[in-house]
Parts: C-alpha cells; sequence; structure tokens
C-alpha cells in the first residue's frame, strides 16, 4: 500500500507569483511552496511522484512572458531536482494533479482552458495523471489534443486507470448545481466516489476532498463518512487551502490536501 511517510516541515522553495485578490484588492503577489516528502511503496517504475493541485496565478516565466504559474512551474521543478535530488531521473517521474489549474489574477475565481498546464508537466516529466476541477474549462480542441498524448490522462467523470503498478482513481469537479460546469448533484457525486472505492484503487485523485472538523479543516463531511467507510486509500486533493498538508482518519485513509502547495515524494529511506 502506498503511503505518506514523511513531508518536509519547511518548503525547500517558495515560487513567487501574481494571484486574484479577495474583497476587490486588484493582483496580489503570492507564493507557491515546495515541499520534499518520502513515501511508501512506491512503484520502481518511477523515482519521484509530484501532486499539486489549484495552481491559481501568473508568473513571469524563464523566458520573459507572462504565463501561468503552473504553465511555468514544471520546468523550476526540474531545476530544482537537477540541483537537489540529481539521481532523479525526469522521464521516471509520475505527476498527479488535481484540479483548478487556470487563473486570471485580475478576476477571483475565473475559469478557462488549462491545457497549457498539463503540456508543461508532460515535456518536463513522464507521466501525467489528474482530475478536473471546477475552474478548469477545456477548449473542445485542447481537450482532444491532450487525450491524444501519450503519457497524460485526464479524469472528469468517475474513472480507475492502471499506471504501470498503480491503481489510480479520480474523480473531478465539485458537488453543486449540474446546470454549471464540472459540478454533479450531491447524490451523483457520492455514487461515483463509491464505486471507485469498492474497486480499492492505491491513489483517488480528487478535486473536492473531505473535511477533518477536529482540526477544523475544510471539505465536505460526506466525502469523509465515505472514506471512512472503505479500505485505506491515499487521498490526493484541492479546493480548499488547508494550513497543515496532510491527515489520516481513523481507518488508516490519507489524504493529502495540494491546493496552491507542490509536492515531490521520493521513496522512502532505509
Amino acid at each position: 500500500m502506498i503511503r505518506i511517510a514523511k513531508i518536509g516541515e519547511e518548503p525547500v522553495e517558495q515560487v513567487p507569483y501574481l494571484a486574484a485578490g479577495t474583497n476587490g484588492k486588484g493582483v496580489v503577489p503570492n507564493r507557491l511552496p515546495i515541499f520534499f516528502g518520502e513515501m511508501e511503496n512506491i512503484p520502481d517504475a518511477y523515482d519521484a511522484m509530484i501532486i499539486t493541485s489549484d495552481l491559481q496565478g501568473v508568473i513571469e516565466s524563464v523566458h520573459g512572458q507572462q504565463v501561468l504559474l503552473g504553465e511555468a512551474l514544471p520546468e523550476m521543478v526540474s531545476l530544482l531536482l537537477q540541483i537537489e535530488k540529481p539521481s532523479i531521473r525526469r522521464e521516471r517521474v509520475l505527476v498527479l494533479l488535481c484540479g483548478d489549474l487556470y487563473a486570471d489574477p485580475w478576476k477571483r475565481g475565473s475559469s478557462g482552458d488549462p491545457s497549457p498546464v498539463w503540456q508543461a508537466f508532460r515535456r518536463e516529466f513522464g507521466t501525467v495523471v489528474g482530475v478536473v476541477g471546477n475552474h478548469d474549462l477545456f477548449d473542445s480542441g485542447s481537450i482532444v489534443q491532450l487525450q491524444g498524448m501519450t503519457g497524460i490522462t485526464i479524469i472528469n467523470d468517475p474513472e480507475m486507470v492502471q499506471v504501470c503498478q498503480l491503481r489510480i482513481a479520480g474523480l473531478g469537479g465539485i458537488v453543486g448545481r449540474a446546470d454549471k460546469p464540472n459540478r454533479r448533484e450531491r447524490k451523483e457525486f457520492l455514487k461515483g466516489l463509491r464505486e471507485l472505492l469498492q474497486k480499492q484503487p492505491d491513489i483517488l485523485l480528487l478535486h473536492q476532498g473531505p473535511d477533518e472538523p477536529s482540526l477544523d479543516l475544510q471539505g465536505l463531511s460526506e466525502i469523509r463518512e465515505c472514506l471512512q467507510q472503505h479500505p485505506p486509500v491515499l487521498v490526493c486533493c484541492g479546493h480548499v487551502h488547508w494550513e497543515r498538508s496532510w491527515i489520516e482518519l481513523a481507518q488508516g485513509t490519507q489524504v493529502l490536501n495540494a491546493d496552491g502547495k507542490l509536492f515531490v515524494f521520493t521513496r522512502k529511506s532505509g
């Protein structure tokens, strides 16, 4: 069973970017922390796993152009790994994306096409698997292009995929009005979630994740209750910000909230 062993208490790097401020504050500076961690039972096919979500900002790329944060981030992370962890081979890195990868720094909560972010992660690393967030609105042409690319798997409707030795389940979007993009009625969302958990995946990718009231962490209580009724699984999600990065539920399920963060996991040492 793949499990988080540890995550560094402090980020190894913080990437400055611009984001839309709250309450009409215009564009505000922000920082995306990058954490290193270790996992148990990473498959032999991979040297590392990268997990991130909610990259809602823009940044000046190394080429001097203003691009989506997630479009510039993969190259930065690749350079960081060359310095800090040179034994990692880029083609042996699995990237897991948990949605909301588009941003307009002048409009908080904006929606748009995140396909450049997916393409950028695929250019730098070996395999990219992820779910769609509620603000991810793919153009018809871009989604067809991405779905035709080797090494990219985009999940919106409940689905399980086999990636090397890993069974990765995914469910995109959030609970909400079904007439709005990337939203599902609560009953339909939870039905899809239960069906995926019954298949006992190694990893479950969600955009909207569970809450943990004992720690004052926001999320959907029904997701937590559903997770607790099934065997342990590693859940990766985003959508709402948590001050802490991960929790472990009573029955053993671990939940990693990657909202506005990026994690690089390598195999547990020793």
